[in-house]
């Protein structure tokens, strides 16, 4: 297929691509590094997320895809914090159970940036980083003249 700014098109992609491993590779990295660095501590699955206008929690997970989940867990200094996953949840066979106990790791500063430390995490960050070097690898096809 000709295109008229395949520059444009292949910089575009390159850039897309970079950002996509950027954001999600760091969401792989938090977990490993804060499960190391940072206070770990268990909490307990209390909803899913869903999407539509913002972030809220429901109580069933009735979707034939993954859904991020909802947790709870109480910091050294005894506060409750209710937060979720921010991973992509992309298979049902990797869904959380309510009142699944799971670990959490957090910057004691700041327990609302808590991640969980979880395998079940792994897959949907690894797809999407996949997904950002094939739009990188397919951007080269634009930028490199045959």
């Amino acid at each position: 297929m000709k295109t008229n700014n395949p520059i444009i098109i292949g910089l575009t992609l390159l850039i897309s691509g970079i950002g996509i491993l950027i954001f999600w590779g760091s969401a792989l990295y938090k977990i490993i590094d804060y499960s190391f660095t940072e206070t770990t501590t268990q909490a307990k699955i209390i909803g899913y997320k869903v999407s539509s206008n913002g972030a809220r929690m429901v109580k069933s997970n009735k979707t034939l895809s993954g859904r991020s989940p909802f947790f709870e867990f109480k910091t050294t200094t005894n506060q409750t914090i209710k937060s979720y996953s921010n991973s992509p949840q992309i298979f049902m066979l990797f869904n959380y159970e309510l009142d699944e106990e799971v670990a959490v790791a957090y910057p004691i500063n700041n327990p609302q940036k808590a991640i969980l430390i979880s395998w079940k995490e792994i897959p949907g960050l690894i797809l999407m980083m996949t997904f950002g070097l094939i739009i990188m690898i397919v951007s080269k096809s634009y930028l490199i003249k045959k």
